[in-house]
């Protein structure tokens, strides 16, 4: 009796030098930590007799913004790292080593998304986030490009996905300079990011 091709897949991965479902399985560990731990850098509001819990709750808005673009950042880290997974055939150890490294960063990355909402306002704190997200998806495109040439992939990328790779870290990286001019300019530059997946909702291409 022939067996479904998920399983099959499964069984091919199952054979490879690492095993695929426990690296998924530890990954997708690491990003719900990693987006768990967020809620945490969101301080309880101090009150005292001159100033009530509204007042105090609106003064934190720089951790409730640093919240929603950290979240948010990760969430597409997972979509992306979920949707490349899902592209392979194998893993070896070089791409083990490659996601625990990527990993490392990921777990990292809650601590300059809280100095973000402490110090939204100086350029160093986003200097520091935009650095770490930029190693994080310099690696993810080393990954992706790894993969292609050493054929564990079950399915190549197009040339256009394959220069995409590069854009997300060449953004972070290009809105350092701009932090100093503006710290609010740089944070919105990041928006960048997602306009590859637009121009190709728009055209009606598939990622």
């Amino acid at each position: 009796m022939a067996q479904p091709a998920g399983a099959q897949d499964d069984e091919s991965r199952a054979d490879s030098g690492f095993d695929y479902n426990r690296t998924v399985a530890l990954s997708d560990g690491v990003f719900a930590i990693a987006l768990t731990l967020l809620v945490l850098n969101i301080a309880l509001p101090a009150t005292g007799a001159h100033r009530d819990l509204g007042s105090a709750l609106l003064e934190q808005g720089t951790e409730y913004e640093s919240y929603a673009i950290g979240f948010a950042v990760i969430a597409l880290l997972w979509v992306r790292h979920h949707a490349f997974f899902r592209s392979l055939e194998r893993i070896d150890t070089l791409l083990t080593v490659l996601n625990l490294v990527y990993l490392g960063f990921v777990a990292f990355l809650p601590y300059p998304t809280r100095v973000l909402g402490r110090y939204g306002g100086e350029p160093a704190s986003v200097v520091l986030y935009a650095i770490t997200v930029a190693i994080i998806a310099l690696i993810g495109a080393v990954m992706r490009a790894y993969t292609l040439r050493a054929g564990l992939r079950a399915r190549e990328l197009r040339q256009s996905a394959r220069e995409h790779l590069w854009i997300p870290p060449a953004v972070f990286l290009a809105s350092i300079p701009i932090a100093f001019l503006n710290t609010k300019a740089a944070e919105l530059f990041w928006l960048v990011m997602l306009l590859p997946r637009l121009s190709r909702r728009i055209t009606g291409q598939r990622g």
